[in-house]
């Protein structure tokens, strides 16, 4: 079976529910399952409860958690582009982008709030992702982003 990776694929897990559901159907156990799957007990012992409740229809995908995004894909875009311009075209006196100056670009330009950990994964991880920010660690290029030091925190 397909390992599945943190980023959660609901049509694969819908899958491997259903097909836990076809083995509950002849008569295998939750903890076959369990091992069948490489799953928790408690994890199958879910699915079981479920499918005897519901059948098939239990073991659905409920479709996408938690809420929507405030800045659509769109917008994203338009907000890398704003932090790749730089700071000062934004009109702030220095060049070090903070997390409370990308959110405050955000509201003005998109009219949403996000909250720090929105801002950090929205901007900085997007517009810079882990293989660029590996390949400047090892080329020592540190600098690059002008985010390393204390000081880039401060508006």
């Amino acid at each position: 079976m397909k390992t599945l990776t943190l980023k959660r694929d609901r049509a694969l897990l819908e899958k491997r529910r259903l097909k836990a559901g076809r083995y509950f159907s002849q008569g295998k156990s939750q903890a076959f399952v369990a091992k069948h799957f490489n799953v928790s007990t408690s994890a199958s012992c879910q699915w079981y409860w479920q499918w005897k409740e519901e059948g098939n229809e239990g073991l659905a995908s409920k479709g996408p958690t938690g809420s929507d995004p405030k800045l659509s894909e769109e917008n994203k875009k338009k907000l890398k582009k704003l932090i790749l311009e730089g700071p000062k075209k934004s009109g702030y006196q220095t060049e070090f982008w903070t997390l409370s100056r990308i959110r405050d670009i955000a509201k003005k330009k998109f009219k949403v709030t996000l909250g720090t950990g929105s801002v950090w994964r929205t901007s900085f991880l997007s517009a810079f992702p882990a293989k660029n920010r590996k390949e400047d660690r090892n080329s020592g290029m540190k600098k690059r982003y002008k985010i390393g030091s204390s000081k880039s925190f401060r508006n």
